[in-house]
């Protein structure tokens, strides 16, 4: 047997060979969760890898915990007590010693924003959850030192001006220029206004006694995002796959193993993905939705037809399109400033498109902050409903921040399932979804966070935000947060479920894809508040060790 540590460096090899069959794998489950007894079934196939003397989160229905499991292939092939899988091994398993630590799910965000993230990852410091100022500036300064002198920096959005405890608020121009006194230099807030340093405000014609913060022109909506973003150049084919690669190896870091990009085609080519598996799969589940724009009525017939012409649901394993949002129809976008229902022929149209999508099978997420548009996307729903029973496509409702009982009541007679996002966070008190009521309502929920540029993408911090109620700055903004039970089953099992993908991935069980995260504490007894401090020290995605804090992962 290969002995490994977690934190020690030594190769484990990859292995691909054939599965376990079904029946063999179905006899063995019964009784290995507890550990007490393995089936004789898997005593002449030596798994693979072996995990022991851990505390294993199986987030499976009963919340079972376990010391051990053994993986073949990309497969679990048994869980139970360190003695039990121990026992399965030969000289060919590498066994990774545990040493005590906790192991969940991989997990999953139902909601983010994949390939726009690349295109500009080589040029970006990345401030996403750090709650002290001079930290943040400090990750700029890094950045701008391994620079050359003239080069653009940018922090394209996760972050605000209120995430800091120590000193709350934008950066000043000194400070800025402090950070970056060589490179220009802009850090983005949604799509509404930036901060830049003098030599990215002389670069694009304003004037730096006017102070740091720049608005539109200079920070817009739609594409180009403005004259600030139009500054950065362009990426070689070259550069935006290695931007792929390291994207998908911070997500790995964060304890990412799957997401769903919800997007819209200016934000980048989801195909560049399939062209970078062809020699194998990437480290991360990227499932997408179908990319177009339907900005009015003279849309919805070559959306319809976009709809029929495509397949819903076609996945495999690692990538594949998988339904369509998070917006169906564009008139029907909503945003916390919306008070008054949309008007009867949006409505209408936008029923149009989503009913052709049902009865195309496709699933549907939809952005749906506030609850006079949820109603509106009930109507419609509820008369598709009629039509096609929707609850077999799981469509679910999307940030939903102030849904109301009777809104989630009317959703779960439909079948409808709610994602919730970490973008809240950055949101005051009477705009955070009430994720206690939706909880005990028993309608299935997920979390997730709308990364990268309206959100931090780490989980920990979603979870963090879902156990507390507290912003990363320290102050609680919900007071009615969910267990940490309750958020870890959402950020794994309930998420496998709203993408289909209950079978094979969101808990540790035999038989699912071996996608797990091996943490630095113990996420059942910490202080809750610690949540946000979780650091993965290993992730594996089938089986195979995509990020090992050490520094060793696969190719």
């Amino acid at each position: 047997m290969h002995l490994w540590r977690i934190g020690e460096r030594k190769h484990i090899e990859s292995s691909y060979p054939a599965l376990i069959a079904a029946t063999l794998a179905l006899s063995a489950c019964e009784d290995t969760i507890t550990g007490d007894s393995l089936s004789d079934a898997t005593e002449s196939n030596a798994p693979d890898t072996i995990l022991i003397n851990g505390e294993i989160l199986t987030v499976d229905d009963n919340f079972n915990v376990a010391a051990g499991l053994a993986i073949e292939g990309d497969r679990i092939i048994a869980v139970g007590s360190s003695e039990s899988i121990a026992d399965l091994a030969d000289e060919s398993t590498t066994t990774i010693d545990l040493e005590g630590k906790t192991v969940i799910p991989g997990l999953i965000d139902n909601h983010i924003h994949f390939i726009r993230m690349p295109q500009r990852w080589n040029l970006q410091a990345r401030i996403d959850g750090i709650n002290i100022r001079q930290e943040a500036l400090n990750v700029i300064a890094e950045k701008a030192a391994s620079m050359r002198p003239g080069e653009w920096i940018m922090v394209q959005g996760g972050w605000s001006e209120g995430q800091f405890a120590d000193e709350a608020g934008g950066f000043t121009l000194q400070e800025l220029d402090d950070a970056a006194p060589d490179n220009p230099v802009f850090l983005q807030i949604l799509y509404t206004h930036a901060y830049a340093n003098t030599l990215a405000i002389e670069a694009v014609g304003a004037d730096p006694a006017d102070g740091s913060r720049l608005g539109p022109p200079y920070i817009v909506a739609e594409p180009p995002y403005g004259l600030l973003n139009e500054q950065m150049p362009p990426v070689s084919p070259e550069q935006l796959e290695q931007n792929v690669l390291d994207v998908i190896t911070t997500l790995n870091r964060a304890g990412l193993t799957s997401v769903y990009d919800v997007g819209r085609p200016p934000e980048g080519d989801i195909s560049l993905l399939d062209r970078m598996s062809e020699d194998g799969p990437l480290n991360l589940r990227v499932w997408h939705t179908l990319k177009y724009q339907a900005y009015g009525p003279e849309d919805i017939a070559g959306t319809i037809e976009l709809i029929e012409s495509n397949t819903a649901n076609s996945t495999d394993d690692y990538l594949g399109l998988l339904g369509i949002g998070e917006h169906v129809y564009l008139p029907m976008f909503d945003l916390p400033n919306v008070t008054e229902p949309y008007p009867d022929e949006v409505v209408e149209q936008f029923r149009q498109i989503a009913q052709a999508a049902a009865e195309n099978g496709y699933r549907i997420n939809e952005h749906s902050m506030m609850d006079v548009t949820i109603q509106s996307i009930l109507d419609a729903y509820e008369q598709i409903d009629e039509l096609v029973p929707l609850a077999p496509l799981r469509w679910s409702l999307e940030h939903v921040l102030t849904i109301s009982e009777q809104s989630i009541d009317r959703a779960m007679e439909i079948g409808l399932t709610l994602a919730v996002h970490s973008v809240a966070m950055n949101m005051p008190s009477f705009l955070q979804p009430p994720i206690r009521q939706i909880q005990d309502s028993g309608i299935v929920w997920g979390l997730g966070t709308d990364a990268s540029i309206v959100a931090a993408y780490q989980p920990f911090i979603t979870l963090g935000w879902a156990t507390t109620g507290m912003s990363i700055n320290g102050q609680t903004i919900n007071e009615e947060p969910v267990t940490r039970e309750e958020a870890l089953v959402a950020h794994t099992r309930s998420n496998a479920f709203l993408l289909h993908k209950e079978t094979d991935l969101g808990t540790l069980e035999v038989g699912k894809l071996a996608d797990l995260v091996v943490l630095d504490r113990d996420y059942m007894t910490i202080p809750v508040v610690e949540i946000f401090d979780i650091e993965p020290v290993m992730t594996m995605v089938g089986g195979r060790v995509v990020y090992d804090a050490s520094g060793q992962t696969t190719p």
